[in-house]
């Protein structure tokens, strides 16, 4: 499973509204245990700055993410700004139950 590198940052920030500094990060060490992050780099940049399709812009920014790592889908609890996604996008509900049903 890939994680864009964005949305460990994004997580963390999070997490640090309710958690302590410390706390957080401990969360997030065991969490990268189970996945490898894609890079944010210039690339996936310039695509979400030039982008027409995409009215947010760390959407876009995950949106090409995926699609530079050559990810099989996206979750996300925002379905309704990835209409014009080229790669299937599920709720984080419709992934576990993908995932358990191809277990």
């Amino acid at each position: 499973m890939i994680v864009s590198s964005l949305s460990l940052v994004n997580t963390c920030d999070i997490l640090q509204e309710v958690l302590k500094v410390r706390n957080a990060k401990s969360i997030l060490r065991k969490f990268k245990v189970l996945v490898n992050t894609s890079e944010l780099n210039d690339k996936i940049l310039e695509l979400a700055l030039n982008d027409t399709h995409f009215r947010d812009f760390e959407d876009c920014i995950q949106y090409y993410t995926a699609i530079e790592s050559q990810s099989d889908l996206i979750v996300t609890r925002n379905l309704k700004d990835f209409k014009k996604s080229t790669i299937p996008v599920l709720s984080p509900k419709e992934f576990l139950v993908k995932f358990k049903a191809g277990r």
